[in-house]
C-alpha cells in the first residue's frame, strides 16, 4: 500500500513538473511584453504616458534603426549597439516627441525578462 501510494506520488509530481516547465517555455503575449515594457520604462523614471508605444513585430523597426547607426561611427549609440543579444527578443518602442529621447525596450520572448531599456543618445 506505501509503495503503491509513493508511485502515485512520484508520478504527479513529476506531472506537476512537466506542466510547470511546458508553462514557462509559453511565449509572452503582445500585451504582457507591452505591459512589462512600460513597467521597465516607468522605473527608469520616464513617463511611458507621452509617447507612443509600438510594439515592433519581428523587431523590423529596430533591424532599421541599428542598420541606419551602425554605418555611423561617429554616432554616440554606437558602441551601445553592437554587442547585441544572444536571446530571442522582442522589442517595444517608445516614440517621444521633442526634445525627449526615444527609448527601446528588449525582452525575453519566453521569460519576459527585461533585457535592456535602451534611451537613444
Amino acid at each position: 500500500m506505501y509503495r503503491k501510494t509513493l508511485v502515485i506520488a512520484i508520478a504527479l509530481l513529476a506531472i506537476f513538473i512537466c506542466s510547470q516547465a511546458f508553462a514557462q517555455q509559453q511565449e509572452k503575449s503582445k500585451d504582457e511584453i507591452i505591459s512589462i515594457a512600460t513597467s521597465a520604462v516607468k522605473e527608469k523614471g520616464i513617463n511611458a504616458e507621452e509617447a507612443d508605444v509600438i510594439y515592433d513585430d519581428g523587431n523590423q523597426l529596430w533591424m532599421q534603426k541599428i542598420g541606419v547607426i551602425t554605418e555611423l561611427d561617429t554616432n554616440p549609440n554606437h558602441g551601445v549597439l553592437k554587442r547585441g543579444f544572444l536571446k530571442n527578443y522582442r522589442t517595444v518602442y517608445f516614440d517621444f516627441k521633442e526634445p525627449l529621447k526615444d527609448v527601446w525596450v528588449f525582452i525575453d520572448k519566453d521569460t519576459g525578462e527585461v533585457l535592456e531599456v535602451y534611451t537613444e543618445q
